[in-house]
């Protein structure tokens, strides 16, 4: 039996041991992803640089289809500030009194709180309309029915200031009767005959009812957002860290805030300057009295929104419409408007705005150009705090880079670098002579130059 068994044994020892494959297949994985992902990207290079115009029109018909609901963000977006100020006001005066407010009072209070806001926002736009719309179709049928009394008095006030035999004065009558009757035409052609809803009735009507159609809708959903903000956010924050991972969802998130502060504090800040600019307009151009005193302070107020080419969008019609009543009263103006601007850059804007985008003038011009170049007048309304943000992001990251490499900062550092050291990352300054140094090196090249003569 002992030797049966010794046997076996060694029967079971001679037997090849099978071999385990190991079949791994991650890294096959990870070519085959990359190579996927290599070639869509490729193709969404070729529709977006061969077949943009496609894409255009599809994401602008989305655009379209969303038009309320844009409407509707942006509306809450504006009277959020109003509503949390009351809302403030309101929880401040109930516990004055003591008590605890439950669930069904808050919710009361957050309904109330959207109710004033959403009043006064369209108490505003009411006043602006009220104001602007009947102003303008008086001014337009003044322009059009009494031009050529107009053009008169302008051609006279011209020779009065030049002598008669002037030959600049001759080309000046020229160009302000040519473009009197240009003028005319385009009112008369482009105004007057187009508010006839008769001729272009069914694409007039159609896009009457869908523009007060999506306003409605736009208010009905801004109540909605305004409502329920808290879980709109948290469904946002929610999205954010399920996309990205802790590290990168923080910094997403400081992104959004960013953008909320410097988009909150922007047109805020702008809207509030340009009412001021507005009411303070209004009262000047009254003791002036001015020709259409509502109508072009409520140009100059809205066109100040748009920063830095704003005011002189406002100001240049608002001067013309002034100079075809009294020349005298378009010169004078032109001279407030400047004087307006300047009070408004130096002391008010500051003042209320701060530094809120965090953006120098240089970039702030970059940015108008840039945007309302390619998108227009909402562009130059919404390039700065666009700008603002994608500025903020790029500086991050130059900086979280500069940082991993040990390397400064500041800007004021790089100023005056030369050279960094590639094995320590210590930075070389410029050598700069002193004021002394220079001066005597100067005094010897003159007195060498002498000698040489």
């Amino acid at each position: 039996m002992q030797e049966e068994t010794k046997k076996e044994h060694t029967v079971t020892e001679k037997q090849p041991e099978k071999k385990k494959v190991n079949l791994d297949i991650r890294p096959y994985l990870a070519i085959g992803l990359t190579a996927i992902l290599v070639v869509m990207v490729c193709i969404a290079i070729f529709f977006v640089v061969l077949r943009f115009d496609g894409l255009f029109s599809g994401f602008q018909k989305i655009l379209q289809s969303l038009q309320a609901i844009l409407v509707g963000l942006v509306v809450a977006y504006l009277v959020n500030s109003i509503m949390k100020w009351f809302e403030r006001f309101l929880y401040k005066k109930n516990r004055a009194k003591g008590k605890e407010l439950t669930e069904k009072q808050c919710q009361k209070i957050r309904a109330a709180s959207v109710g004033f806001g959403m009043a006064v926002f369209l108490a505003i736009i009411v006043g602006l309309i009220w104001l602007i719309i009947p102003q303008l179709v008086v001014c337009i049928e003044d322009i059009v029915l009494s031009m050529n009394e107009k053009v008169q008095n302008l051609t006279e006030w011209v020779d009065r200031l030049m002598r008669q035999d002037s030959p600049l004065a001759g080309k000046l009558d020229t160009f302000i009767a040519d473009a009197s009757v240009y003028l005319e035409n385009w009112l008369r052609k482009s105004v007057l005959e187009q508010s006839d809803f008769v001729a272009n009735i069914t694409t007039g009507v159609y896009n009457v009812v869908k523009t007060i159609f999506n306003v409605i809708i736009g208010f009905i959903v801004a109540v909605y957002v305004l409502m329920t903000k808290e879980k709109f956010i948290g469904q946002l924050k929610k999205i954010v860290y399920a996309i990205f991972r802790p590290r990168l969802g923080n910094v997403a998130m400081e992104v959004i805030r960013k953008a909320d502060e410097v988009f909150g504090g922007f047109f805020i800040g702008k809207i509030i300057d340009s009412m001021i600019i507005g009411c303070i307009c209004f009262v000047c151009l009254a003791i002036l009295r001015m020709p259409y005193v509502a109508l072009v302070s409520v140009i100059v107020g809205v066109t100040n929104v748009i920063p830095f080419f704003g005011p002189y969008i406002g100001a240049i019609p608002s001067a013309i419409l002034i100079f075809l009543v009294d020349p005298m009263k378009g010169i004078y103006f032109i001279i407030f408007i400047i004087i307006l601007q300047q009070v408004d850059g130096n002391v008010i804007g500051p003042k209320i705005l701060g530094n809120t985008t965090g953006l120098s003038p240089f970039w702030v011009i970059f940015a108008i150009l840039l945007f309302g170049g390619s998108f227009g007048v909402v562009g130059m309304l919404f390039g700065v705090p666009i700008f603002a943000v994608l500025y903020y992001v790029i500086k991050r990251v130059v900086e979280h880079i500069l940082k991993k490499r040990q390397l400064p900062e500041e800007t004021d550092q790089y100023t005056e670098l030369d050279t960094v050291d590639i094995v320590t990352n210590q930075v070389k300054m410029k050598e700069t002579e002193e004021p002394e140094e220079s001066i005597r090196r100067y005094e010897e090249t003159k007195e060498k130059s002498k000698k040489l003569k």
